[in-house]
C-alpha cells in the first residue's frame, strides 16, 4: 500500500487493476488453471474492480490434501484494503473432482453473508480441479 503526503495529509493509493477482465466463471477457471492442479487444497481471492477486472489474486488458505481453513475476516481483509467492488473465491479440489462438499456450502453461505454486510459482494465461489470446475453463481442457485 502507498501512501502519498500532500501538506500534512495522507491519501491511500488503490492498486491499479489489471487488463484481466473475469466476467465469467470460464475465464475465472481458465485463469485459474495452473491452481487447480496443485497437490492440496487452498483458497484464493481475486480482488475485482467495478468493471470486473483483477486487482489481486490473493491466497488465503493452504491446507492438506482434503482440507482448507477459511475465515470471512482472512477473505475480506485485503478486499476492504484494495477497495475491491466485490470479490470472487476460488477453492481448489486436489481430488479431481470440483463437485462442492458440505463444508464448501456452509463456508460460501457465509462468505456470501458477509459480503452483503461489508458492501463488498461475493460475485462467485468456484470450485476447480484438474477435471473441470463449479461455479456457486452458475450451477448451485437454489443453495447460494
Amino acid at each position: 500500500m502507498n501512501y502519498i503526503i500532500k501538506k500534512g495529509l495522507r491519501f491511500m493509493m488503490v492498486k491499479e487493476a489489471t487488463e484481466e477482465k473475469l466476467n465469467s466463471p470460464e475465464k475465472v477457471y481458465r485463469f485459474m488453471l495452473g491452481e487447480a492442479k496443485i497437490d492440496r487444497e487452498c483458497v484464493w481471492v481475486l480482488h475485482m474492480n467495478t468493471k470486473l477486472k483483477l486487482i489481486e489474486k490473493e491466497l488465503v488458505s493452504m491446507g492438506t490434501l482434503d482440507a482448507a481453513p477459511v475465515h470471512p475476516r482472512e477473505v475480506f481483509k485485503k478486499a476492504i484494503l484494495n477497495s475491491s467492488s466485490s470479490i470472487i473465491v476460488v477453492h481448489n479440489h486436489p481430488s479431481g473432482d470440483p463437485t462442492p462438499t458440505e463444508e464448501d456450502k456452509k463456508i460460501a453461505k457465509v462468505l456470501k453473508q458477509s459480503g452483503e454486510i461489508l458492501d463488498i459482494p461475493l460475485k462467485d465461489f468456484i470450485e476447480i480441479s484438474s477435471e473441470g470446475y463449479t461455479s456457486f453463481a452458475k450451477e448451485m442457485i437454489g443453495e447460494w
